[in-house]
């Protein structure tokens, strides 16, 4: 769908359909983070160390994007049984990579700058999903992160040359005149919808009028709840770059590893206040 209103936009504007759609995609991932680093500002607000924390998450975005290539560099050394430039060079950035990579960095950071980690890092994780489900709206535009085919009432096609029409085209599914996949699930909005809803849970868990939350335990509401909504999305995606072992993707072991964290951290807080 996406795909189709740049084709539109194209015809219309004389635009190279291409720039068009890394132009959509690139807007929306954009604008995400920017409500993550205004709604991180306001929380800050009042906060004389507020400079410095704001300072340091715009530091730690590079390190976001190194980790969010790093699961693909990975995924592509690992099968072909080398790791060179052309992989490190090419391919495509995967969200969860990323979001870890920058979490950690700020965690680590913190205490390097004589800064608490949780003041910064629980206003990160409040607005992360709202800037979140811009990003996959962008994936939507750009036609990436597609999901399973379906006959279902709520399967899209994507037009030719989109990666779930190069998928489906590289599978044999497609006739040799199609110009558009097979329908496949709206897998990014049904995570959009999700990271808004996640965005609303704690938004509510941290209002005021409910008590707050402790330091430290709306980053791990955070990193649990997207954990839970990522592995069972999943279950909807169908690009088979995101790499597939023993029935379940890259990202839906990284979720695991997320929850066994958090559940580690939990019972160690529990232990300790007892």
């Amino acid at each position: 769908m996406g795909g189709f209103i740049a084709f539109l936009l194209s015809r219309a504007t004389g635009l190279d359909l291409f720039v068009l759609v890394q132009a959509g995609y690139l807007i929306l991932g954009l604008t995400g983070l920017v409500i993550v680093f205004a709604g991180t500002r306001r929380d800050l607000a009042g906060d004389p160390r507020r400079g410095r924390y704001l300072l340091l998450f715009l530091a730690a975005l590079p390190l976001g994007l190194a980790g969010a290539r790093a699961i693909p560099i990975i995924q592509d050394a690992f099968l072909a049984g080398r790791l060179t430039f052309g992989i490190v060079a090419s391919g495509g950035l995967v969200f969860y990579g990323g979001a870890l990579a920058v979490l950690g960095a700020l965690r680590l950071g913190c205490p390097l700058l004589g800064l608490s980690p949780w003041p910064l890092l629980d206003a990160v994780c409040r607005y992360a999903p709202l800037g979140h489900a811009f990003g996959r709206l962008g994936c939507f535009f750009g036609g990436c992160c597609f999901g399973a085919v379906t006959h279902g009432p709520l399967g899209i096609r994507f037009p030719a040359g989109s990666p779930a029409y190069l998928q489906h085209k590289l599978d044999g599914l497609l006739p040799p005149n199609a110009v558009a996949s097979l329908p496949v699930h709206p897998s990014q909005l049904y995570e959009a919808l999700g990271d808004l809803a996640l965005f609303g849970l704690l938004q509510y868990a941290g209002s005021r009028r409910h008590g707050g939350l402790p330091p430290g335990r709306m980053t791990t509401l955070y990193l649990a709840g997207y954990a839970v909504l990522r592995f069972v999305l999943e279950f909807w995606r169908g690009d088979t770059i995101r790499g597939l072992y023993y029935g379940i993707s890259t990202s839906q072991y990284v979720a695991l590893a997320v929850l066994a964290g958090v559940l580690v951290v939990l019972l160690r807080r529990r232990a300790l206040a007892q």
